[in-house]
């Protein structure tokens, strides 16, 4: 491989290091809820396991769309004075703070990943001696450090 190559991958490597550093510490999941949102009584996820944030857009649609028949009922009832829309005993805001908080751990949990796999691969491509030289690097900052 030759020179300009291994000095290519240095760089991109770097770069990926330094996205690594930019990511700084995954978000701790803090809920609000329980963490279990329920549509109905048969159909539910859990906030810790989700990883599509499509279910989380629907289950806020869902919220969003009880929430207005809920207000347009007590307004066709007369009914002003009563206790503000929960569901499942959680405030739509409270329900929506913990998908955006999973959303936001999904999101790093990926680009972590692709970093990750972005490195692997480059370290597939380098040569033998910059492979050599990248590892005393690294060790070297270690002694320092």
């Amino acid at each position: 491989m030759s020179a300009k190559n291994d000095a290519a991958i240095k760089e991109l490597m770097k770069k990926v290091e330094e996205q690594k550093a930019g990511l700084g510490k995954k978000e701790k999941a803090s809920w609000q809820t329980n963490g279990i949102f329920k549509f109905d009584s048969s159909s539910f996820f859990n906030l810790n396991t989700i990883n599509d944030p499509g279910r989380l857009v629907e289950a806020l649609a869902h919220l969003i769309a009880k929430e207005q028949a809920f207000e347009m009922a007590c307004s066709r009832l007369g009914i002003k004075e009563i206790a503000a829309f929960k569901w499942d005993g959680y405030s739509v805001d409270e329900w929506e703070n913990d998908f955006k908080t999973r959303i936001k751990i999904v999101e790093w949990d990926n680009k972590k990943r692709q970093l990750d796999e972005t490195k692997k691969r480059l370290s597939q491509l380098v040569s033998e001696e910059a492979r050599t030289e990248m590892e005393l690097e690294d060790i070297k900052k270690l002694l320092e450090g």
